[in-house]
């Protein structure tokens, strides 16, 4: 279980969540200017790639962006993961 307080301090609180789950480029534009002053942007994306959030707006990403983080880094845990073993 995440702290979520995080969430309390948001950009979007009181904004209507359906615009950071829309599929329209322009909106998503406009959920992402959001993100870009928000005060909570890093515990947010962190929240989404934890939950490994597939839809949606979180921390200034959209889906696949959190996809293509979340792939390098299990690169990156199988590329150790091999150094340690040898």
């Amino acid at each position: 279980m995440h702290d979520e307080a995080w969430r309390d301090r948001a950009a979007c609180r009181d904004m209507n969540v359906e615009l950071f789950y829309s599929t329209d480029e322009a909106v998503m534009r406009t959920a992402l200017l959001v993100c870009e002053g928000c005060p909570v942007r890093q515990p947010c994306f962190s929240a989404a790639m934890a939950e490994r959030e597939s839809f949606g707006v979180w921390g200034g990403t959209v889906e696949a962006q959190r996809r293509r983080v979340f792939r390098r880094e299990q690169r990156s845990r199988r590329q150790a993961a091999r150094v340690d073993a040898a």
